[in-house]
């Protein structure tokens, strides 16, 4: 039975030619910024794919290069999440990272919901998936990062408040201009 990375391949087709390479050094200088290993199945998505978006709806990020720790910091804060949401009770019922079992974001939708990592297990591939929507409403699923991607293409898996609209029948993956 293939794996939910190769389904993903298989919906998506072949990626842009710029991306499709592991990106080793970009990973190890994330990881140590963060202080825990990201999820394997997410990283082999983002070597294969590059940062994007799947039906101009859900952008998936990482790091596009090597980044200086200031840089780093921006690109990993959840800073910029919280002030927008300034005023809010109860924003969220999950601790942010750098605080043990924290969110970590790797993306976003064209609604501002923001996609996360829960990192509340030693073992990278037992996070659970989190969904914030911008009205400050919580989803949380099982599953891997490309499972939880499977499971909304095969419409099994998605936060109520998630465009319904998508995914599309024809779904693609656009690489970000580098």
């Amino acid at each position: 039975m293939p794996s939910a990375l190769e389904r993903l391949q298989a919906l998506l087709g072949e990626p842009e030619e710029a991306w499709g390479q592991p990106r080793r050094e970009l990973w190890e200088v994330s990881e140590q910024h963060l202080g825990v290993t990201l999820p394997a199945d997410y990283k082999a998505f983002m070597d294969v794919y590059g940062p994007g978006t799947l039906d101009g709806y859900l952008h998936l990020d990482r790091p596009t290069g090597l980044m200086p720790p200031a840089e780093l910091e921006d690109f990993w804060s959840q800073d910029a999440w919280r002030d927008a949401r300034r005023g809010c009770e109860d924003i969220s019922p999950f601790p942010f990272h750098p605080d043990p079992g924290g969110l970590i974001r790797w993306g976003h939708d064209e609604h501002s919901s923001e996609y996360y990592f829960l990192a509340s297990d030693p073992d990278p591939g037992n996070w659970e998936i989190v969904v914030g929507s911008e009205c400050a409403e919580w989803y949380r699923t099982g599953g891997t990062f490309t499972d939880f991607l499977m499971r909304c293409f095969d419409g099994l898996d998605r936060a109520p408040f998630m465009d319904r609209a998508w995914p599309g029948s024809d779904p693609s993956y656009d690489p970000f201009d580098m």
